[in-house]
């Protein structure tokens, strides 16, 4: 099991708090072998998006200094850690395969707004599997598809719940919009939450990022830890 910390050591980028980076130096490699790459994503940089000229499969083919990169999923530009990404097709759709098989665990840490009634449980409401907004986290009825969200409370308060998910299914913006749809959507999400709220925390905690990180994946034998930016317990 490879586990990552926030040592000076490993992480290279501005600040560990803020979210929104400018990225001067290099992304946190976490794993990396022939056929695989994994690395720690921060808040604010997207995957892949042609318009954005410090999205993440560029920064990384500069850094590396290799040809394509194959992402085998994709966070949302909003969300942190862990993202595995292929070196060659080969090996992109032996992890397509393991999806498919839903052989692949995929572990976020989260802060919801509101203390949880329940302190562990299942979201299971149908929602469809494209981005949303806050007025209907569901969707249209026609296009919602079963989805399934499991979640425990690691530790929280009147304010806040720090949450671990475990995605049973695997729809765009699953944990986020099952979060608003009990109304506790996570803190600081700017499609899902409310932007007074939002602009609140972010004037009291000084980030503007969205709470929540993949901090653990399960693949092809290999368990891949990274634990979300210390902000995450200073809030509570």
């Amino acid at each position: 099991m490879l586990k990552c910390t926030y040592t000076a050591a490993l992480w290279m980028v501005n600040d560990l708090g803020s979210g929104y980076i400018n990225y001067m130096n290099q992304i946190q490699i976490l794993l990396q072998n022939p056929d695989y790459i994994v690395v720690n994503k921060d808040a604010g940089i997207s995957v892949h998006n042609n318009e954005d000229p410090q999205n993440l499969l560029l920064l990384l083919e500069k850094q590396l200094k290799v040809g394509k990169l194959f992402p085998v999923h994709r966070l949302d530009k909003e969300t942190s850690g862990i993202q595995v990404l292929a070196l060659n097709s080969e090996a992109a759709r032996t992890v397509a395969e393991e999806f498919q098989k839903k052989t692949v665990k995929k572990i976020y840490a989260g802060i919801l707004r509101g203390q949880l009634k329940t302190a562990q449980g299942s979201w299971n409401k149908p929602l469809t599997d494209k981005a949303e907004g806050r007025k209907n986290p569901e969707g249209s009825a026609k296009d919602r598809v079963p989805c399934d969200t499991r979640f425990k409370v690691i530790k929280g308060n009147s304010y806040f719940s720090f949450c671990e998910f475990d995605l049973i299914t695997g729809r765009q913006h699953q944990i986020r919009k099952h979060a608003a749809v009990v109304n506790h959507p996570i803190v600081g999400d700017p499609r899902y939450g409310d932007p007074k709220y939002n602009q609140k925390m972010a004037d009291i905690y000084k980030t503007e990022r969205m709470f929540l990180h993949c901090s653990r994946i399960e693949l092809l034998g290999q368990i891949i830890e990274c634990p979300p930016p210390k902000i995450f317990e200073e809030i509570l």
